[in-house]
């Protein structure tokens, strides 16, 4: 059976395709050692049965991240049969600075264009052929969410996955061209599988690769001491990077025809984040989104309408005299948070009663332990599960509306002073409903030393669960106090 990889940015369509290709037979697991997504599963349409695997979302193949140090690795050592390097094709400049790191590997690849439609749509023309042929691999147009040309691309991908392919740099610069072919005879004579890729990562003195190589790093810092860059000086790194884009901006970006040439055009997406993330109203408009959700969560009293007088003085009561008594309202009116807390209540309650009818007879230490134990400890952990779900159905409408990943963003310069980028937010907000799923939702986060720091924060937001223990906890700190303010004053 062939192996072929997913490789692409976060959010350019790459797990839709990989749905769109395996189906039923995707299962998801963690990558061995990390609370990081394996997603795979089985392509059935070719001759033969083909493995996907969907590698994480990355912008390079530099060891920044878990998840690019697994798509790395996984490449390296795994040697998967094909790429298939998704590339969102509204982006396309910007997505095609991991394609020119992966056309660097000695492994079969093909691009896939996807949002073709969009682009369609925008009135944009992307000359492919030309693109094919500056990249040198086959480059299929696609949209994995109309599943347009996904059998074109298996095709060209199982085609290539029979050719060998050696990998091709872009860097242009004689300087570190040429050091790069000095370091790559240098693995090539050390039998070293993929010398181009391990040549230019260990000039960019890549981690991963400098320990790995330790006896090669002298050869670099040689050349390093005679040469120095009127812009980065002897950051190679930052050369190449630099070359990468140069390069991309003068051969790439003339494939794209914009339907207005020389325009400008600003998206919806534009205009949007020009308010979102300004730098005045970002972060009120943040606090009031969140008051709204925490509101929709937990309030009891919606509109504050009962707080105004509107319903009288005791306000509306929903189903009076019945076991549902106060679902809907309650005085005020009940959020939909509160709304489904009260119809769980109701529920476990009737059931607790069934069997406390059910062992009036029995014992009276049994009755109190099944039912004031066993069934009242349960139902007070279910009770917390209706408002939590509520609130994470809201956090992930915002997630995948995009909201906060600009959320992150206006908060990453607030959360630098304390070591932490912007999407330890993300984690932290979601201890108000519960700490241990938002424990787990740090694994986005870039390294350990930022996953720890957050983890030891969110148990400081209050959770529906916490939030009446640190209640009594402070009542009784204040009877404390006062008792011995009462003492010291006797004395």
């Amino acid at each position: 059976m062939k192996h072929f990889a997913l490789a692409g940015n976060p959010n350019c369509g790459k797990t839709t395709l990989f749905n769109s290709l395996t189906g039923s037979t995707a299962h998801v697991g963690n990558w061995p050692g990390v609370t990081v997504d394996k997603r795979q599963g089985t392509y059935k349409k070719l001759k033969e049965p083909i493995d996907i695997v969907d590698l994480p979302g990355i912008y390079s193949l530099s060891p920044y991240t878990s998840e690019e140090v697994i798509s790395r690795n996984f490449i390296l050592d795994e040697k998967p049969d094909c790429i298939i390097n998704i590339i969102d094709a509204t982006n396309l400049e910007r997505n095609l600075y991991l394609t020119t790191q992966l056309l660097e590997i000695d492994v079969p690849m093909v691009v896939a264009l996807n949002m073709m439609d969009e682009v369609d749509k925008s009135g944009d023309k992307i000359d492919v052929e030309a693109l094919q042929k500056k990249l040198g691999v086959p480059v299929v147009e696609i949209s994995a969410l109309k599943e347009r040309n996904l059998d074109k691309l298996m095709v060209e991908a199982y085609k290539a996955s029979f050719k060998k392919r050696e990998g091709t740099t872009i860097i242009e610069n004689r300087d570190l061209k040429h050091l790069i072919g000095d370091v790559r005879i240098a693995f090539e004579g050390k039998k070293v599988e993929n010398p181009l890729f391990h040549a230019v990562k260990l000039v960019e003195l890549d981690e991963l690769e400098t320990k790995q190589h330790e006896d090669l790093v002298p050869m670099v810092n040689q050349f390093k001491d005679t040469f120095s860059d009127d812009t980065f000086g002897d950051d190679f790194e930052a050369l190449i990077a630099d070359a990468r884009y140069k390069y991309i901006s003068k051969n790439f970006a003339p494939v794209l025809t914009r339907k207005e040439a020389g325009s400008t055009k600003v998206t919806k997406s534009d205009k949007i984040d020009k308010v979102l993330t300004n730098k005045w109203a970002g972060i009120p408009i943040f606090l009031l989104i969140l008051f709204v959700v925490f509101h929709l969560t937990f309030s009891e009293d919606l509109f504050y309408l009962n707080a105004l007088g509107a319903f009288g003085e005791d306000g509306i009561v929903s189903f009076a005299g019945t076991a549902f008594e106060g679902l809907f309202a309650n005085g005020g009116i009940n959020s939909p948070g509160v709304i489904l807390a009260n119809f769980l209540n109701t529920i476990t309650g009737m059931i607790n009663d069934l069997f406390r009818d059910w062992l009036s007879g029995a014992t009276p230490w049994v009755q109190a332990f099944i039912c004031d134990g066993v069934l009242e400890g349960l139902f007070a952990v279910l009770g917390f599960l209706p408002q939590i779900l509520c609130l994470f159905l809201f956090f992930s409408i915002l997630e995948d509306s995009g909201y906060m990943a600009r959320v992150a963003f206006i908060l990453d310069r607030i959360f630098r002073k304390f070591g932490l980028s912007g999407r330890a937010f993300m984690p932290m907000i979601m201890g108000f409903g519960c700490s241990v799923p938002a424990m787990i939702n740090t694994r986005t986060l870039a390294d350990d030393k930022e996953k720890v720091a957050t983890i030891r924060v969110i148990p400081f937001f209050s959770c529906g669960a916490k939030l009446p223990i640190l209640t009594a906890i402070a009542g009784g700190h204040r009877i404390l106090l006062w008792s011995f303010q009462c003492r010291f004053n006797h004395i």
